[in-house]
């Protein structure tokens, strides 16, 4: 007997989804999060599976996935280590201007907005005599001296713990850079050291930069994270050689590799949420959909078109922007834990800081005293205290009545129940807005697509949200409050490597071509055979990015390996504006293409996770999924009703729920607005729809 575990490491909350490898059976459970040692919680949520399951033993585990928000916190927080930078001389203005560094949409009238500042500041940055031309050819030397002044320099006054070097036309000549590291480990080999050239060797000086400066901020700080989970799986006798971590773009990697590599670990956390909304939109028939994740913390949303992953280059993580594969998540600060606050303007604010783990909700009785949004849930009917995470923590009532009252109703001079109907109208305001935005901006209608609730409180206000924005249908499947640990275990190793070379589509050799390819899938076999996997069963696909001449940006086009003769080059160019007049409503056909990129995303399948098909029951009625009955508040269904309780173990394919309603189960509660009908399908997934 095998098991394959996916841990997902919240902000309140962290989840374990453990599937017999075999057989299939699914175990679930919910351990608190350690955020002072995140690691820590990861190893209790093991040890709480070994101890939920007596016939597994630790060397059972025969692959452990887990999704972190160490690297995202790292620079959300600015928690990561001092830093250095080290860059060609006369190019220092590369960082600090920061590209076209803009407000987001719901900041362009704030007449308060500051940029974020940078990572590293001006003081922590030296220029070093070198330069490369645009074709990689030696223009001036590396000054080895300067090298070596500047490191210590920077140890001295600022003691820093990494660099970044990051020397202009470096991805087209890796020696300056590579010798500056040679140089840093021989004089100061306790400094962690990130090269451009190693991480993104890509066209565009400011993005490779600022991905290299966020590779050495958080480096060291995830290094340290792994080292403390895998010595503490060690000591729990773990023994598979299949630990991996969540990337950002929805692949995992073995966290050898993500040490070297931390950071494609930005989006780990979030990332295994979408993968979870890609399967289920498949699994429903629904190709379009958008994810919907609140956890205790925030809120993150991915769009999924026809079934595809919305994928970019071009992400940002708490105004840095990183050029690694990455899904396309939106995340803003409303969750479960957010905190609801008077403000000195006499207003209600709903956010976005957050009471977390510790203290968490003033329910949680941990301390805390602030109200937050799941106290409001507690107030309003919606979450059962007595029934939170299946009635393994209790909740006390009375604390959520008296942070509310104390905070909010008093000043404000209403009722509790009032406040916390407003502060649940103000929450779902803003994920409101931010579903529409992220959505609109893109050129989607909100009304064509279906919800996915994720996350423990996903379901409680997806229902809500999606009645106010006109979409039809709401997802949520069996395990809501554990959709990033299901993500885990229906993903597979992935890898993507790419590099800069310019030049015209037509004139390219192919001998060059093959070079270059032929080198990034040596780095993928050499990664892959750290990982364990058998590289002979790897999926390579090659891409070219390519452009019209003159163009500032590029589209990726798939590619075959091998000898790319006329004709093929001539498919091609075909799929080029095929593609750029899908995306830009235009294509110029007499122009010349030019490739940007090489680019190769590699595969190793793992086993994955899938929901059980179960036959339709007929024969048991809906009353014996039904609880009991509770007061909740219905806004649209004018205030205080006598809520019919189900619960969701006892649902069939067959039953239909009419809102207002509620459904609870262990790890999420489901509250279905009026207006709504709920059916479960053949898969255990309850399928919310408007009724016409």
């Amino acid at each position: 007997m095998t098991w394959a575990l996916g841990i997902d490491s919240g902000g309140t909350f962290t989840d374990v989804m453990a599937m017999e490898v075999e057989s299939g059976r699914v175990h679930t459970l919910k351990v608190p999060s350690t955020p002072e040692d995140p690691s820590r919680a990861l190893l209790d949520g093991v040890d709480a599976f070994l101890k939920a399951v007596p016939d597994a033993r630790a060397r059972d585990i025969s692959f452990f996935a887990h999704g972190t928000t160490v690297a995202t916190n790292a620079v959300i927080e600015r928690k990561g280590v001092s830093t250095g930078l080290l860059i060609t001389r006369g190019t220092s203005a590369v960082y600090i201007a920061r590209k076209s560094h803009q407000p987001a949409s719901r900041q362009m009238l704030n007449p308060h907005f500051e940029k974020t500042p940078p990572l590293v500041a001006p003081r922590f940055m030296r220029e070093i005599p070198e330069r490369l031309l645009f074709d990689g050819t030696v223009e001036q030397p590396l000054d080895e001296a300067a090298v070596r002044d500047a490191v210590a320099d920077l140890v001295r006054l600022y003691d820093v713990k990494a660099i970044a070097v990051c020397y202009l036309f470096s991805f087209m000549n890796a020696a300056h850079e590579r010798r500056t590291r040679d140089i840093i480990r021989e004089h100061f080999p306790q400094i962690r050291v990130s090269l451009s050239s190693d991480i993104v060797p890509l066209i565009r000086e400011y993005r490779r930069l600022s991905t290299t400066v966020l590779d050495a901020y958080v480096g060291p700080t995830l290094q340290r994270y792994l080292h403390r989970l895998q010595t503490g799986l060690m000591e729990r006798e773990v023994t598979t050689r299949q630990v991996f971590i969540m990337q950002s773009n929805g692949g995992l990697m073995s966290i050898d590799v993500a040490s070297n590599n931390p950071v494609q670990t930005l989006l780990s956390g979030p990332a295994a949420g979408v993968i979870s909304g890609a399967y289920l939109s498949k699994l429903t028939g629904l190709p379009n959909v958008v994810t919907f994740d609140v956890g205790g913390t925030s809120t993150d949303i991915a769009t999924i078109v026809d079934g595809k992953i919305a994928e970019t280059i071009e992400g940002h993580v708490a105004g840095h922007d990183a050029s690694v594969p990455m899904s396309e998540i939106s995340t803003i600060g409303a969750g479960g834990g957010t905190i609801a606050r008077v403000g000195v303007d006499g207003r209600l604010k709903v956010g976005p800081d957050s009471a977390g783990a510790r203290p968490g909700a003033a329910c949680y009785g941990r301390g805390g005293e602030e109200p937050t949004v799941t106290d409001a849930d507690v107030v309003l009917g919606y979450v059962d205290p007595d029934y939170f995470l299946g009635g393994k923590y209790k909740l006390q009532a009375e604390l959520a009545y008296r942070a509310i009252e104390n905070k909010i109703a008093a000043p404000l001079g209403l009722s509790v129940e009032a406040a916390a109907a407003g502060i649940i109208t103000v929450i779902n305001s803003l994920m409101e807005g931010e579903l529409r935005l992220s959505m609109i901006s893109r050129g989607f209608d909100p009304r064509s697509f279906a919800l996915v609730a994720l996350g423990g409180a996903g379901p409680v206000r997806a229902c809500m949200v999606a009645k106010d924005l006109g979409i039809q249908h709401v997802i949520v499947p069996p395990y809501p409050g554990l959709g990033s640990a299901m993500g885990l275990l229906m993903t597979d190793v992935k890898h993507n490597y790419l590099q800069s070379r310019l030049g015209l589509l037509l004139e390219f050799s192919n001998e060059e071509i093959g070079r270059i390819f032929g080198a990034l899938i040596e780095r993928a076999r050499t990664e892959s055979e750290a990982e364990g996997s058998d590289f002979a069963t790897v999926e390579i696909q090659p891409y070219l990015d390519l452009r019209y001449v003159g163009q500032g940006y590029e589209l990726s086009i798939p590619c075959p390996l091998g000898t790319l003769d006329r004709a093929a080059r001539d498919v091609l160019g075909a799929q080029f504006h095929n593609l750029h007049n899908e995306v830009y409503g235009h294509s110029a056909q007499d122009n010349a293409l030019e490739v940007v990129n090489f680019r190769i995303v590699t595969t190793a399948k793992l086993r994955k996770f899938s929901l059980a098909s179960h036959p339709a029951s007929p024969e048991r009625p809906l009353s014996d999924a039904l609880k009991n009955k509770r007061r909740a508040y219905f806004s649209d269904a004018g205030g205080w009703i006598d809520t019919p309780i189900y619960h969701r173990a006892r649902l069939r394919e067959g039953h239909q729920i009419d809102g207002p309603a509620i459904v609870e189960q262990e790890d999420s509660t489901v509250v279905i607005a009026s207006k709504q009908t709920a059916r479960p399908d053949a898969y255990g997934n309850l399928i919310v729809s408007l009724r016409a």
